[in-house]
């Protein structure tokens, strides 16, 4: 029994729905029969008593019930559970292949677990136009119904940042959110990544909180896959936070080949996934997007002049810090500058090769999902002779 306690039907009760099973082999209907209109839980199935078991098949038990679950033998069947008492599921879609995976399955597969299914996109201002165009095909082509909100920062105040609400035609391309953060927060770098807090996680839970939604009354899907499964949370179950692809075992080359059937994609190579000049980015990423697309790094340009000394962090690490020596903040890792990327871009710096099926995951992926745990320690953020030059 041990070797199915992690099987993807565990806690699952089957009962049977075709009962015309005269042109099937005896052990099909045998078992299927046996199943019957009241239906089997998964801990039956898998007893020692079980006759599904004793099919004359080198198959698996899971592969026999997802062959009677494709042909229409057999269901999975729902709880029934009273509406009042049923949370809202809230997707974090941050416009990525793998987000947008997890939520077409969700609204197709678990919408009727849940109150209602609320699908969220925070934009930054600072995304690849074909993510924007991405999301719009996916409200269009699937249904997604998609919530877009940006930030609103209140510069003079002790407050987060709060939400407003935008579509396709309004979001903002030029980074005004962005630099709203900023104007406020200073510049975001490794040890003080406020732009995922301020961008996302608290315009997501302040549009939640206007619309009635509290913490109790939400499960928030994340779109985490199997091979990034380090990244989730550790106070997930408290927070009432739910991964998905973990749970369904789906890692990058599942994602990327269930892409390859679909009328549409995200027309980008993962380099320029999310905010396209992403500090949190390998070098090699980063430089592969200087070469491929300059004018990208336009705006953080801009940023690291007019906001450079901005900010308590700022002001604390510059004066008195590990900064010191330093005139001004800077985004990128080894505390170096928009132009210290585009000399080493000019520099004959190898590109970043985007290989489909290569579980290629250094830096920020393709995706910036808020809600994640914040590192304890990171180490060799800033290299002596960076700071002593």
């Amino acid at each position: 029994m041990s070797n199915f306690s992690k099987s993807k039907f565990e806690g699952k009760k089957f009962v049977q729905v075709r009962f015309d099973l005269d042109k099937c082999a005896e052990f099909n209907r045998s078992r299927v029969e046996w199943i019957g209109k009241k239906g089997k839980s998964y801990n039956q199935i898998i007893s020692s008593r079980s006759p599904y078991k004793k099919q004359p098949s080198s198959l698996s038990l899971d592969s026999h019930l997802d062959y009677d679950l494709k042909t229409g033998r057999i269901k999975i069947k729902r709880k029934k559970y009273i509406r009042k008492n049923k949370k809202t599921l809230v997707v974090s879609f941050s416009g990525g292949r793998t987000s947008a995976y997890m939520t077409k399955r969700l609204l197709e597969e678990e919408k009727a677990d849940y109150k209602d299914i609320i699908v969220i996109f925070a934009n930054t201002g600072q995304e690849h136009e074909k993510t924007l165009e991405f999301i719009n095909n996916c409200d269009k082509n699937f249904g997604f119904n998609t919530v877009w909100i940006e930030s609103v920062t209140h510069k003079n105040e002790k407050k987060a940042s709060t939400a407003k609400i935008v579509n396709f035609e309004t979001a903002s391309r030029v980074g005004d959110p962005f630099e709203g953060v900023i104007s406020k927060y200073g510049i975001p770098w490794s040890k003080a990544g406020h732009c995922t807090r301020e961008l996302k996680e608290n315009p997501i839970k302040n549009y939640l909180k206007d619309i009635g939604i509290s913490i109790e009354d939400r499960v928030m899907a994340i779109g985490i896959r199997e091979d990034e499964s380090h990244r989730v949370s550790n106070a997930a179950e408290e927070n009432n936070m739910y991964y998905p692809l973990v749970n369904w075992k789906i890692d990058k080359e599942s994602v990327l080949d269930w892409w390859e059937e679909q009328a549409f994609d995200l027309e980008i190579p993962e380099h320029f996934g999310n905010c396209t000049w992403c500090w949190k980015k390998s070098y090699k990423k980063l430089i592969t997007v200087m070469i491929e697309n300059p004018e990208a790094f336009e705006f953080p340009e801009k940023m690291e002049k007019k906001y450079g000394k901005t900010g308590k962090i700022a002001e604390k690490m510059l004066n008195n810090g590990v900064l010191k020596n330093q005139k001004s903040m800077k985004f990128f890792r080894g505390f170096r500058t928009v132009q210290d990327i585009r000399e080493m871009a000019s520099n004959g710096f190898e590109k970043f090769i985007d290989l489909h099926h290569l579980h290629i995951t250094d830096g920020c992926s393709e995706s910036c999902e808020p809600f994640l745990d914040k590192p304890k320690e990171i180490k060799n953020i800033i290299p002596s002779k960076i700071i002593n030059k």
